[in-house]
């Protein structure tokens, strides 16, 4: 056992483990090995040379941070502290940083992985059962449609504006994706047709994509899936022919406090939750710095189960992290929390979130402590009218099992299920199957680096159509969608969400 434990700098690791404070370090690695060859000469044990040793020793003193003769040394302090990035990204961020800044940051993400340990479900190893359980609960269809099906679908209609909108998010008969053109589609109601016009996003129409990342302690085993997953995504779509932007915002129980895990927090240690500013999906070097930017993320903190979900639709939609409907809590840039920044606004014809989370959101009246009085969200129905207002669809990526409330108002303040943002604007996610969805996040953890949202979510979003029409409607009009592609047809009437 002696052998094993200094012939090697990763064995001497595990002696050094929990050392503490680095200086003093080296001193403390020479005497427990000097201790520890007492007792294998006693044991009649074989030890290393002297030069094996002292080389080991090294080894572990440049892992933990010490230069030679025991200097400290920020390249290494942020080596091993983000082993994933290069030695260029580690250069960049050396100039940026002092050394008391450097062993602070280290100090503190040290001590919040450990934190995010003790949250983290061990939800990969559960999602390789789920999945296996998938498969066959879901033979043969996967959970896709048999025959000719939009995916998504809801109609909203504009009091004010006397106008009707049927979002189709996703069309598919099997696992084909369905291109729908004018003469496909159908309108009635109270069973007379309506004239319209249907614009899909392969037509022509822009759209901003954002990534609504969870990057709370509970995803810590998911979250490398999750980055692969959302580069590989980001890549299928910037190759798509697709037109519009992407990017990225993260939440835990802050929004728009744009500081990477890279740099030293706020002042008053708010939770990061960094955001990556829209990009034109067809420009490749912004594409490439939006993945960068991604391959950063981290998942620590978060100090209970529920989180700011609807705090991070709010304010990529609104660049609002708070308040009221009356009164809401506007980030611009100059006042708000420490650390925070707005959000631009989204300027494309249309608005599509993909939320990634492993838990229910805190919602209407939540008490929990967790959340700072600035960053408690708006009521979810006020955040919901802005969405039907623009037309934003939200598509959720969640367990399946992860199945709570649906309704904020009558469910308890801290159990409403992630579900609530895709069934609200008729975006995917829903489980509707067998308590599956297409897109539940078990699915992303063990689809190792081929991700599951290029797979799914780019032909869902290059067959999303919408269907506008003027008409006078209320909540009990019944409104019909029909669909004719070759020889298969589907209809559904629709309920209506007026505004």
């Amino acid at each position: 056992m002696m052998s094993m434990m200094v012939d090697g700098s990763g064995e001497v690791r595990a002696v050094c483990a929990g050392v503490g404070p680095r200086r003093g370090v080296r001193r403390r690695l020479s005497g427990a090995l000097l201790a520890l060859s007492v007792w294998a000469t006693a044991c009649g044990l074989e030890l290393p040379d002297d030069d094996d040793i002292d080389g080991a020793v090294d080894d572990v003193a440049t892992d933990l941070g010490l230069g030679g003769g025991g200097s400290l040394d920020v390249t290494a302090v942020l080596s091993g502290l983000f082993p994933d990035l290069s030695a260029d990204e580690i250069a960049d961020l050396s100039v940026s940083l002092s050394l008391d800044a450097a062993l602070a940051l280290e100090a503190e993400l040290e001590a919040i992985r450990e934190e995010a340990a003790e949250f983290s479900a061990d939800l990969f190893q559960t999602s390789e059962e789920r999945v296996q359980e998938r498969e066959m609960d879901l033979e043969p269809s996967d959970g896709f449609p048999e025959t000719l099906t939009p995916l998504g679908r809801a109609c909203f209609y504009d009091e004010a504006e006397q106008s009707a909108t049927i979002s189709l998010s996703g069309v598919f008969s099997g696992k084909t994706p369905i291109q729908l053109q004018a003469e496909n589609v159908s309108v009635l109601v109270d069973g007379a047709l309506q004239s319209g016009e249907l614009s899909c996003l392969s037509q022509g129409e822009s759209v901003d994509i954002v990534l609504l990342i969870d990057i709370t302690g509970s995803m810590g085993n998911v979250i490398a899936s999750v980055r692969d997953s959302v580069v590989a995504f980001t890549e299928a779509v910037s190759e798509s022919g697709l037109q519009g932007t992407l990017s990225v915002v993260t939440f835990q129980d802050t929004v728009g406090v744009d500081v990477m895990f890279q740099e030293p927090a706020p002042a008053r240690d708010y939770e990061r939750s960094p955001f990556f500013a829209p990009v034109d999906m067809s420009d490749a070097d912004r594409v490439d710095a939006l993945q960068d930017f991604v391959r950063r993320l981290e998942a620590n903190r978060g100090a209970d189960a529920p989180e700011n979900l609807a705090g991070a639709i709010d304010f990529a939609r609104n660049s609002v992290i708070g308040g009221s409907e009356s009164d809401p809590l506007l980030i611009d840039g100059v006042t708000g929390p420490e650390g925070t920044r707005p959000f631009p606004a989204l300027e494309s014809d249309k608005q599509v979130f993909i939320a990634l989370t492993d838990i229910t959101f805190h919602s209407d009246g939540t008490s929990s402590t967790s959340l700072l009085p600035e960053f408690r969200p708006r009521a979810a129905g006020v955040i919901a009218k802005s969405l039907y207002r623009t037309g934003t669809v939200v598509h959720v990526v969640d367990p399946s099992w992860v199945d709570r409330e649906t309704e904020p108002e009558s469910a308890a303040s801290d159990e409403v299920d992630a579900d609530y943002w895709a069934m609200k604007t008729g975006g995917l996610g829903e489980d509707v199957v067998l308590g599956y969805s297409l897109l539940d996040l078990e699915l992303v953890a063990v689809a190792e680096r081929t991700g599951l949202l290029d797979i799914v979510l780019d032909a869902v979003l290059e067959t999303s159509c919408t269907f506008e029409f003027s008409a006078e409607l209320s909540a009990a009009s019944e409104v019909e969608i029909q669909l004719e592609v070759g020889e298969e047809s589907y209809s559904e009437l629709l309920p209506v969400t007026v505004f």
